[in-house]
């Protein structure tokens, strides 16, 4: 009984016993810098850039971000909304149907971010799913 009762407490030290986790997460920093990754170099040197949140209800896997500026007078300060997946570092645009982002500058830091939370390229393509406007 002694035997089975230490075995036992082995497999769960030692963590053979696996208890479903979530997969990791990015930061919110890390979201950020990847909203002004996904901008083209021209849209990074405009006065005042800045990425705030907004809530975007029944889509809770993303976290949205808008992209705003100091702005021309009678012009638009957005430059952009965007929709990063927590979970992969995958930015899309959250006015664009299916539109995932790609620059160079993105893909380096999304590659430095995955390997930062070891994710890999298996788990990465467990995780992969269509932007947050995507028809199933």
């Amino acid at each position: 009984m002694k035997r089975l009762f230490f075995l036992a407490l082995l497999l769960f030290t030692f963590g053979i016993v696996a208890w479903p986790t979530e997969p990791s997460r990015i930061t919110i920093p890390q979201a950020k810098e990847l909203v002004l990754a996904s901008l083209t170099a021209q849209q990074r040197q405009l006065p005042k850039l800045t990425v705030d949140p907004y809530n975007e209800s029944g889509a809770s896997r993303f976290w949205f971000y808008t992209v705003t500026w100091e702005g021309l007078p009678k012009g638009s300060v957005v430059v952009g909304n965007y929709a990063v997946d927590p979970f992969t570092g995958d930015v899309f645009s959250a006015v664009a149907s299916c539109d995932e982002l790609h620059t160079k500058k993105l893909q380096a830091l999304q590659e430095e971010i995955r390997a930062a939370l070891h994710l890999s390229k298996a788990e990465y393509q467990r995780l992969k799913t269509k932007g947050p406007l995507c028809e199933e």
